[in-house]
């Protein structure tokens, strides 16, 4: 999902997308596992928020689109933070760098977060 040629000069860098393992990479990059896990509209705001993703410019971006309502887990983890997929859960979503940048008060700094592991598609 990374930009080429006119849209990637236009941006400049864009969020890099990894996945914890390959099954969660195959239903997020295939169309039929995408709709066998989450259903047709499921699999369309799927791609619709990974899309979202790989065209900010880091990870503070997505604050700017409400629908994806991005916030912290509740597992007491500060840098794993949830992703709406509407009715059809969340994605599970943490800085790819280890360790990840922080702020002073020790809140990750989600400006210079570029790339993000998709660690989980979560259901409700």
């Amino acid at each position: 999902m990374e930009a080429v040629g006119a849209r990637k000069r236009i941006l400049g860098s864009l969020v890099e997308i990894v996945f914890e393992d390959a099954e969660l990479a195959r239903v997020c990059n295939n169309g039929h596992a995408r709709r066998n896990r989450l259903g047709l509209d499921g699999a369309t705001t799927l791609l619709r928020r990974l899309g979202q993703m790989a065209a900010a410019a880091h990870l503070a971006d997505l604050r700017q689109v409400a629908a994806a309502r991005l916030r912290p887990a509740t597992n007491g983890d500060c840098f794993t933070l949830l992703v709406s997929l509407g009715d059809h859960g969340d994605l599970v979503v943490r800085p790819r760098d280890d360790p990840p940048v922080i702020l002073d008060d020790g809140a990750l700094n989600e400006h210079a977060v570029r790339a993000v592991l998709i660690a989980a598609i979560h259901r409700p």
